[in-house]
């Protein structure tokens, strides 16, 4: 039998067993995904002392609000920042890590224990690029706090970036992949820019205060949403952090922000319990005072009890 017709009469064999080989790589993956690997961090470890980290996260103590920091090598993010009073706190946070600019501010959502420091926080430091929610006329915010935050940003000429679902932005060796907001809504809860940060392996995922509808939102997309730390949405209010959202985050360690005694109760008890449900270690600063998590691009360390 010559070549063409041996081929002729293997073909049909060849595409059977490519079409096979293919569905056994897809099945082969889906396991894989479905026992997770690839997730980094198994386990939160305890950072050890006197070590030197090349990614720190603080989720730093501003009461009833939220005021991040991120510095990655010689990279400063800085997510919301807590109310008006709360300027100084973060300053002299960002001054006692060494960050003598910000490379991005993050502004989640336009309310005043989110983004009440910023005016503060810009008159002290200077920030390169603000990334924000973008906001049609008729939802445009009219709070004191807003209005300072753009002044801010017209005196510090910081470029601007408006956050768009299913994008992503790269910052010095961080990338942040936003999934939210899906949509716009008068409800500047949902409006929240909802991202996960990349550093090698390690994977933070920062909500604002998104709420049930914008987490049903993220849902729907279909987006892997899978992260090692949890930002709880929302300080812990019931109204977020659904049991499908935070079984499709699959945290190692969730952290919440809230302030001692706070008039909302937050964090409710529906959220701790499902946390504790779920087996997910969590911070929170009202208790555990600012709370630091690092990273080596491999392995989630958390600094202290």
């Amino acid at each position: 039998m010559d070549k063409k017709a041996l081929l002729k009469k293997l073909k049909p064999l060849i595409i059977v067993a490519a079409v096979v080989l293919i569905a056994v790589i897809a099945v082969v993956n889906a396991i894989r995904i479905g026992l997770g690997e690839g997730r980094r961090a198994s386990e939160v470890l305890p950072a050890q002392p006197d070590t030197e980290y090349p990614l720190a996260v603080y989720y730093v103590d501003v009461g009833q609000g939220d005021g991040i920091v991120v510095k990655c090598e010689d990279t400063v993010l800085v997510i919301d920042g807590g109310e008006r009073e709360e300027a100084d706190t973060m300053v002299r946070f960002l001054e006692s890590v060494d960050a003598d600019q910000i490379d991005c501010y993050i502004a989640t959502h336009p309310h005043s224990d989110h983004i009440g420091a910023a005016a503060g926080i810009f008159a002290a430091m200077n920030v390169r690029a603000v990334m924000m929610t973008s906001f049609s006329e008729i939802n445009m915010p009219t709070t004191k706090s807003f209005e300072r935050l753009q002044t801010a940003i017209e005196n510090r000429k910081s470029e601007v970036i408006f956050a768009e679902a299913g994008e992503t932005y790269t910052f010095g060796p961080l990338t942040l992949e936003v999934f939210a907001p899906v949509e716009e809504t008068a409800d500047y809860n949902n409006m929240s820019i909802v991202f996960r940060l990349t550093y090698g392996k390690n994977t933070f995922m920062f909500t604002g205060d998104a709420a049930l509808e914008s987490e049903a939102l993220m849902l729907y997309r279909g987006y892997d949403l899978r992260a090692d730390v949890l930002k709880v949405a929302h300080h812990g209010s019931s109204s977020s952090t659904s049991r499908d959202f935070l079984e499709a985050v699959d945290p190692v360690l969730a952290v919440i922000s809230c302030g001692k005694n706070n008039d909302n109760g937050h964090p409710h008890r529906e959220t701790l319990a499902l946390l504790n449900e779920e087996g997910i270690e969590y911070r929170r600063t009202d208790e555990n005072g600012t709370v630091t998590v690092y990273g080596d691009g491999r392995n989630i360390f958390l600094k202290g009890d």
